[in-house]
């Protein structure tokens, strides 16, 4: 009787070994996974998205860029093969006391759990040193660039708008001249 109980235990002595040995790796490997892969682009979903038709050098993008996280992200800039230059804008006040257009000093923070509209007329998405026209129903595709350096792509469609012809401040931008954003 007893030698079948100690072969018993003998044969579950070498699993619970292996158990206890490989329990400090796995639960390793599955805290490290989830820390690494998440970016401040990660946390952003962007919605209503559309892009200003224009023939002139410059447009604007707007929609609501909404950060999911906990933790803030801000938008830098970005890229689309239809410009130039993609900056963050904002609507300031200028020497004269009018309201004119520049770019976001140190970029647009979202805190966690937040969301930004960028409108015509108030922060937005400038896109500056336009390649070619772009007409109402083109569609237009601009990765943002966030504080880390990662992106996240969004699809626009361009619509005519007549408002919010704003001017930059000097220094600002590419000119004085009136913009599209």
């Amino acid at each position: 009787m007893f030698t079948i109980t100690s072969t018993t235990h003998r044969a579950r002595r070498p699993l619970a070994i292996l158990a206890v040995l490989t329990l400090p790796l796995a639960v390793a490997t599955a805290c490290s996974s989830g820390d690494t892969s998440a970016t401040q682009a990660d946390s952003v979903t962007i919605t209503d998205q559309w892009v200003k038709a224009s023939d002139k050098d410059m447009t604007g993008a707007f929609g609501t860029v909404t950060n999911t996280s906990d933790h803030e992200v801000t938008l830098t800039g970005g890229d689309t093969g239809v410009a130039a230059r993609v900056e963050v804008h904002e609507m300031a006040p200028a020497a004269d006391g009018t309201m004119a257009m520049r770019q976001v000093d140190g970029g647009q923070k979202i805190a966690g759990g937040q969301k930004v509209s960028l409108e015509p007329g108030g922060n937005h998405i400038m896109l500056m040193g336009l390649k070619g026209p772009i007409e109402a129903g083109q569609t237009v595709t601009v990765a943002l660039r966030f504080g880390d350096g990662s992106t996240r792509e969004f699809v626009a469609q361009a619509r005519d708008f007549r408002g919010a012809n704003e001017e930059y401040t000097p220094g600002h931008g590419s000119s004085d001249a009136k913009s599209d954003g």
